[in-house]
């Protein structure tokens, strides 16, 4: 054990020393993207995404967790995807023996680890059901595990942290009685996408603000099924997307009517956005990114009018953005970096009054439409020769600012597969 690693935690404040704690209910050897311990502290602490991402800072200062950069190294816009989370098994389970110092059914910060469907004699069939105090609980289960399922009472439970290592994968009923859940992260950690059922236990639960599905096979249409009024952010990372013919005819801007946040990365077989989204009309920030496969956005994305963050960053195959995007009146940051087959930005670009930023390295093939003149008091992100594509326009522009970047290649990327 690293002693001066105690000491520090042994120094911390309140809130760096529960931050610190929190870190207990992710697998050893766990790589973790950073919106995800930063969604969770968001949520259960109520702290603003930024300063959820100082206390990263400071643990990894501290030397008590390690803050790994990937790709671009930056935190454009609240955008946390480009950090990797990785904490050192010898600390996590220093933390694990600290949340154990309470008694098992006072403990704020439950894990439960289920090996070849043997669960613990606690919960096997008490009568009466034994009542979990836990305002975090982290369930794990192994390959062999059937999703045969027990009965728990969780009435306290904001963020439940599911991984799963089965190719198959049921959650579990009682989930539908944590009333008080505001955070679930199913997360799987097999060779291949698990395929989930029973989805429909998270329906209705009146505090739930936000999902994180994690390397799991599953059909869009069936999100704005779940009724899920009160979530806020949706994220898919290396997912496997279905697709379905059809689409659905639920009025999604009632059963989404809170979802501010699509945040989808590294699903490498999504070719279209599903129509539904065009339908989010309370959506703030959509963000795409890593998908190679898509080739198209939606024309419908017009109706996004709350719309201020569109990202859609290493999208190799994507040839173009449609026409309508020039009707996206709150849009304020715009990133297509990445895009190496993009030929040009819309016609109107020019009438996105409210654009403060774009970023656009490695789109040296996109051609600038002569709207962009029209811009005021714009910050431009990208590389040498599409900044020389921009520079031509700054005497027609006023307060352009063009930064120019170099490609990274960062070996912290494969940290992730």
């Amino acid at each position: 054990m690293d002693l001066i690693s105690i000491q520090s935690f042994d120094a911390l404040p309140h809130n760096l020393r529960e931050c610190f704690l929190d870190m207990s209910s992710f697998l050893e050897d766990q790589r973790i993207i950073a919106s995800t311990i930063i969604d969770l502290w968001s949520e259960c602490y109520g702290k603003e995404s930024i300063l959820c991402m100082n206390y990263l800072q400071e643990l990894a200062s501290l030397h008590l967790l390690q803050l790994l950069p990937l790709g671009r190294n930056e935190c454009d816009k609240g955008f946390y995807n480009e950090f990797l989370v990785k904490q050192d098994n010898f600390l996590r389970e220093f933390a694990i023996n600290q949340c154990q110092k309470e008694p098992l059914f006072e403990r704020k910060r439950l894990n439960l680890e289920i090996q070849e469907n043997k669960f613990p004699n606690w919960c096997i069939n008490p009568k009466p059901l034994i009542v979990i105090t836990a305002s975090l609980l982290s369930i794990s289960t192994d390959d062999s595990f059937s999703s045969g399922w027990g009965e728990m009472d969780c009435p306290n439970v904001e963020a439940l942290v599911l991984h799963l290592s089965s190719s198959n994968y049921a959650l579990p009923n009682f989930i539908a009685t944590m009333k008080k859940l505001k955070v679930v992260f199913i997360i799987n950690h097999g060779l291949d996408p698990a395929k989930l059922t029973n989805l429909s236990c998270l329906s209705s639960l009146p505090n739930l603000k936000r999902i994180r599905f994690e390397k799991v096979s599953i059909t869009l249409l069936e999100i704005p099924q779940l009724q899920l009024i009160s979530l806020e952010k949706l994220s898919l990372s290396l997912c496997h997307v279905v697709e379905t013919a059809t689409e659905t005819e639920i009025d999604v801007s009632q059963t989404l009517q809170s979802l501010q946040e699509i945040d989808i990365d590294y699903c490498y077989n999504l070719v279209d956005l599903p129509y539904w989204i065009s339908q989010v009309v309370s959506l703030k920030k959509l963000s795409v990114t890593n998908c190679n496969k898509l080739c198209r956005l939606l024309e419908a994305i017009c109706d996004l009018r709350n719309l201020e963050i569109l990202r859609l960053s290493c999208c190799s195959n994507l040839i173009e953005l449609p026409e309508t995007i020039e009707k996206l009146n709150n849009l304020r940051f715009l990133d297509v970096s990445g895009g190496f087959q993009l030929k040009k930005l819309p016609l109107e670009t020019g009438n996105l009054q409210k654009l403060e930023m774009i970023s656009m390295k490695d789109c040296y093939r996109c051609e600038l439409p002569d709207s962009v003149k029209n811009l005021k008091n714009l910050e431009v992100k990208c590389d040498e020769e599409t900044a020389f594509s921009w520079k031509r326009f700054k005497p027609k522009m006023k307060n352009l600012t063009i930064t120019e970047e170099e490609t990274e290649h960062n070996l912290n990327l494969l940290l992730l597969f």
